[in-house]
């Protein structure tokens, strides 16, 4: 599900992780599987003084992620490090925009439980889309603009690997009072 963690020592990290697989990634392997399946623009987020696209086009925002699980541990003795995984879900909105919105929207939810997004997304896996829904747009004149929108649910194991000292020697003295 998530990818693995840069192997090798953390040389001269006092302090600090490096993050395997990030939102970045997920955002980018998304707007890649939806860039294969419709010739549109597919943007992040909206952005404060920036236009939207021209239609047809999709937004795309996480809403929300949520630990599915308590922390896991691995250890590198070799590499002085110890990487740090859990389970999450996240929660992704994608507004589709123009008339063939609604099109895109159910091709969307369709696929997102299939094969299809599975061999796709490497850093998460697809779990479940709500279905979706008509939320038309009034837009800065006043018109009425085509807009439906689904949230996807995906499985991602966030992972940080940080440096970690171990014990490999130590000398015991008994004594006896």
């Amino acid at each position: 599900m998530a990818g693995k963690a840069g192997g090798g020592k953390l040389a001269g990290l006092v302090q600090g992780a490096v993050m395997a697989a990030t939102l970045d990634d997920i955002y980018t392997e998304v707007r890649a599987m939806l860039l294969g399946l419709f010739s549109c623009e597919v943007v992040r987020g909206y952005g404060n003084n920036v236009p939207l696209p021209k239609p047809p086009f999709v937004v795309m925002n996480i809403l929300n992620e949520t630990a599915a699980a308590t922390n896991e541990h691995a250890y590198a003795v070799a590499d002085e490090t110890a990487a740090v995984s859990r389970q999450s879900e996240i929660q992704m909105q994608l507004d589709f925009y123009g008339e063939e919105a609604g099109q895109m929207a159910q091709k969307t939810v369709l696929l997102w439980r299939d094969f299809y997004a599975c061999e796709r997304l490497k850093s998460c896996q697809p779990l479940y889309a709500d279905p979706a829904r008509f939320m038309p747009l009034t837009n800065e004149e006043g018109e009425y603009e085509e807009r439906w929108m689904t949230t996807v649910h995906l499985a991602y194991a966030p992972q940080a690997e940080h440096p970690q000292q171990f014990v490999n020697a130590f000398d015991l003295t008994l004594t006896q009072p």
